[in-house]
């Protein structure tokens, strides 16, 4: 038998033992107050903390109010919030190669004293290797990297950093818990049918997680001494005398534990737990993947990669006969791989808390159907505040477990028993349309009471945010505009205090006040919508304050120049389709100008020369909100063009500034060099996209240039595109003639596209064209500064489009994860539909729709039928798709499914719509539920 630490009370496996042993800890760990009523939705507010971010995993916090968060890139860093000062405390070397990187962190439980804290990473020089490592802050509040003391070395074969794991917290008797991952790459059900050659022995989940000779795919419990040694802890899941099992282990059987918590009244402890891949059940293996949400009144084994979610077994598997049979026993599972180097019987299985699919979970439909990464978050109490912290979420959370998914994005209240072995209720923190968090990969209470969510996102896409409680009274929200914000002189304008809302409902007073921008005293009015007529031309700011009855209050602004008219500018296709182009296509344009002062250009009033025409290609692509917000920020920089704008963004938003200036030489080379040096190279894009991706050293000296791995093939290319324009002339800006036509051109692929591409194999790059036509007025005759410009903007696509560049989403139904590596776009319930405003179909014969209802391990959907309809979701149906999308056609189960295994896209007859039209994809199935996955859609194809 195995002699694991029966000191440690493991978790019987009856409900009756389980009670025995828990019902006197715990009597008093989940008691709610009755009478607290559920709050208000709008009394929670999200907010950003501070946003440009990259990489960043998790939150810590200091008794001075300072949260600190990690950077996967190594970065330590801190935010002082009433000012709003970053600190970055400094950078820690690690491993230049793939891996995980930093990982895990944790402020000393005595930080204000101590000044140390304890970090989880792949260390530089550390090849294969993960370090716990502490380090001590010196006076300048910065790491003293001399001052490491490697507690913990962990080996690691993963070089993408799979399963890491990296939650770490303590309890109140000073013992430092760390999750780690179990070292083993995706798998679509358990991962121990592989033998013991190099080559395939990382798969091998039984030789981390099922071993109790190994600290991986566990989670470790230490006692941190002030030497920098540890101890063992009692009841750790095996004692320190144990052979063949390593005593830090508190508890074995894990996949990827990702944050962990402990309940400060139970000493309970609490995570999430990311699980296979596995869309449907399997005869051969076991049952489907499940993420979880755990908990651990005490040590013990949870059961991976023999049992997953509520004791469902997979299939042992017999190396010898490489067959599989009967399911493991929970109670007593066998390693018998050959890589285990621990012992073959393992303690009995723990069950989970909760377990939920891919598809929709039948005992917790609110959880829907998506991708799934459970995450976990914190245990609320009131007693773990200041009395007088002054954002406390109220009583109704006591004792209730706040958890939140990386990928289907919400933040759900979980309630359980006070025996912590059953969820009796899980509500939404926050409802959908009041959410604005994105990716959440750690979530904690701040000392004020407030939420925290790290919000993952490479290349400064990475933000720390809060969910703020609002007990009192809520401020109002203003909303200001103006019905004629231009115009000539005398100019009667209505202000317009529309949209303004007050949760309270209290009754509001509105002031306004009309400031003229050139000293001149102000006016004032009141109430909502007042009218003014301003009779001197000017520029004036109206703004707009609103007051409830407790003094709250908030403000809006709206521009207005009196003395000038806005001019009207067009861009007119006079030949060809004005949202989709075809390789070697002729359009035929036509630019207008109108100006109420100044004429139009069709009468020569507005010569020529003072309109400007371009056109550019960009390769990435580009959606009609991306050119928005592109056009918004061309205002500030005009000199550069907006195919490079997303270069120059990159390089701001990332690291590469760290080591290279535009024309002058860092660590680094200057951009300019860089560009001149490979000015006349054909291939000079795919080397500075291979380089930028990769790393390089010796072109430029000794001075290793580190990979920059976590751009995108399309991200690196727009970096490279930007750097070589910097030798090249404006000829993206060049003017092009008023009224003309231009050839469009098919340019070889980058792979800036990768998801559309292997679905679709399109025959040239997904670039974009965007024609911008510009005029500037001579403003007012006596008065100046009151020029004003139009401007109008064409986008020309391909005939390709992603689901996610779609203009309009239904309010249920779709969820979208980005990725590179599987399709992402997943629609669920009887009808959702995704919308494009004002597609040209002129030209357009038939339009095709890529759908699945099966990938790689995915096997859930129910399938449905795709409509396409113009003006709305309900409007005239263009035509009738030539087949359903049905996964009873297909009969593979298990997966990874590719190929043949995969649907072919249906196919809408358009050949009888022309003109712009609104154009709306609907996904009908009548027997779904809400929340039942239909299809993966992976794009639209318009074709001639």
């Amino acid at each position: 038998m195995y002699d694991y630490d029966r000191t440690a009370p493991l978790l019987c496996s009856s409900a009756g033992c389980t009670l025995l042993i828990l019902t006197a800890a715990l009597m008093t760990g989940c008691s709610q107050d009755p009478a607290s009523p559920k709050p208000e939705p709008t009394r929670f507010t999200h907010t950003v903390v501070t946003d440009g971010l990259d990489e960043p995993l998790q939150v810590e916090f200091d008794e001075q109010g300072h949260v600190y968060w990690i950077e996967r890139t190594g970065a330590l860093k801190r935010i002082h919030e009433p000012t709003g000062r970053v600190d970055e405390l400094g950078t820690l070397p690690l491993y230049e190669g793939q891996a995980p990187g930093l990982v895990g962190f944790l402020l000393d439980q005595e930080f204000a004293q101590t000044r140390q804290l304890y970090v989880y990473y792949s260390a530089a020089g550390d090849d294969g290797d993960m370090r716990l490592s502490q380090f001590t802050l010196d006076k300048n509040g910065t790491i003293n990297l001399d001052s490491e003391v490697v507690l913990l070395t962990i080996p690691w074969t993963q070089p993408d950093g799979s399963h890491f794991g990296g939650g770490m917290t303590w309890d109140e008797k000073g013992n430092l818990y760390l999750a780690v991952g179990d070292d083993t790459p995706a798998s679509p059900y358990e991962s121990i049918h592989y033998p013991s050659d190099d080559s395939s022995r990382v798969r091998d989940a039984a030789r981390t997680a099922g071993n109790t000779n190994d600290l991986r795919g566990a989670i470790l419990r230490i006692t941190p001494q002030p030497d920098g040694s540890y101890t063992i802890p009692e009841g750790n899941l095996f004692s320190e005398n144990n052979s063949k099992a390593r005593p830090e282990i508190y508890g074995m059987g894990t996949r990827n534990p990702w944050r962990l918590s402990i309940d400060s009244k139970t000493g309970v402890l609490h995570w999430g737990e990311v699980g296979p891949d596995a869309g449907a059940d399997s005869e051969k293996y076991g049952p489907m993947g499940y993420d979880e949400f755990n908990v651990a009144p005490s040590a013990g084994n949870f059961g991976w990669p023999y049992v997953i979610g509520q004791n469902r077994s997979y299939h042992r598997y017999d190396y010898e006969t490489d067959s599989y049979g009967a399911p493991y026993d929970p109670e007593g599972p066998i390693n018998n791989s050959p890589n285990n180097t621990g012992r073959r019987e393992l303690p009995p299985a723990q069950s989970s808390l909760l377990a939920y699919p891919y598809q929709v979970s039948d005992e917790w439909p609110i959880l829907g159907s998506a991708a799934r990464s459970a995450v976990g978050g914190p245990i609320f109490h009131r007693a773990d505040f200041a009395e007088d912290a002054p954002r406390v979420f109220p009583s109704y959370f006591e004792g209730k477990w706040l958890v939140t998914d990386y990928v289907r994005n919400w933040i759900m209240v979980m309630t359980m028993n006070e025996a912590r072995t059953e969820v009796t209720d899980i509500e939404r923190l926050m409802p959908p349309e009041r959410t604005s968090h994105k990716q959440p990969l750690d979530m904690d209470f701040g000392p004020t009471g407030d939420l925290y969510l790290v919000e993952y996102g490479r290349d400064g896409q990475g933000r720390l945010s809060k969910i703020t409680y609002n007990d009192g009274t809520r401020a109002p929200v203003a909303v200001a505009n103006a019905d004629r914000p231009t115009g000539a002189v005398p100019l009667r304008v209505t202000l317009s205090a529309e949209g303004t809302v007050d949760y309270d409902e209290d009754e509001l007073q509105h002031e306004w006040t009309v400031q003229p921008q050139d000293g001149r005293d102000p006016t004032s009015f009141t109430g909502p919508n007042p009218t003014l007529t301003l009779e001197q031309p000017g520029r004036y700011e109206a703004t707009l304050t609103v007051r409830d009855p407790a003094g709250a209050t908030d403000r809006a602004s709206v521009e207005i120049v009196a003395g000038n008219e806005r001019p009207e500018v067009a861009i007119d296709i006079t030949d060809g389709n004005r949202s989709f182009y075809f390789p070697g296509d002729t359009i035929a344009y036509d630019v207008q100008v109108r100006d109420p002062e100044d004429g139009s250009l069709s009468t020569g009033s507005i010569p020529g020369n003072q309109v400007r025409l371009t056109a550019e290609y960009l390769p990435s692509g580009l959606s009609p909100s991306e050119l928005e917000d592109l056009q918004a920020q061309s205002e500030n920089t005009p000199q550069i063009s907006l195919r490079h704008l997303q270069g120059q963004n990159l390089i701001t938003q990332g690291s590469c500034g760290t080591c290279h200036q535009r024309d002058s030489a860092l660590v680094g080379p200057s951009f300019t060099a860089i560009a001149e040096r490979y000015a006349d190279t054909p291939s000079a894009l795919d080397t500075l996209v291979h380089s930028i991706r990769n790393g390089n050293v010796g072109t430029w000296g000794q001075t290793p240039m580190p990979a920059q791995t976590t751009l995108s093939n399309t991200e690196a290319s727009q970096i490279a595109d930007y750097i070589l324009s910097l030798a090249q002339s404006d000829s993206e800006q060049q003017s092009m003639p008023l009224r003309g036509t231009f050839v469009t051109e098919g340019h070889e692929s980058r792979g800036n596209h990768p998801r559309l591409q292997r679905f679709f194999s399109p025959e040239f790059e997904l670039g974009s064209y965007v024609l911008r036509a510009r005029y500037t007025d001579t403003g007012h005759d006596t008065v100046d500064g009151l020029s004003l410009s139009g401007s109008a903007h064409l986008l020309l696509r391909p005939p390709l489009l992603g689901p996610e560049t779609a203009d309009v989403f239904s309010e249920t139904g779709i969820s979208y994860t980005p990725s590179t590596d599987d399709p992402g776009f997943i629609v669920s319930g009887p009808r959702p539909h995704i919308g494009f405003k004002q597609l040209d179909l002129t030209g357009i014969d038939r339009i095709t729709i890529g759908a699945l209802t099966r990938f790689w391990q995915w096997s859930h959907f129910l399938g449905a039928t795709v409509e396409v309809r113009l003006k709305s979701p309900d409007g005239p149906l263009v035509g009738t798709p030539d087949r359903q999308f049905q996964p009873d056609s297909l009969t593979a189960v298990d997966g990874p499914f590719f190929g043949d295994d995969l649907d072919p896209p249906v196919t809408v007859d358009a050949s009888g719509v022309t003109g712009q039209h609104d154009i709306y994809v609907v996904f009908r199935n009548p027997e779904a539920d809400p929340d039942d996955a239909t299809l993966v859609i992976t794009g639209l194809k318009f074709e001639r």
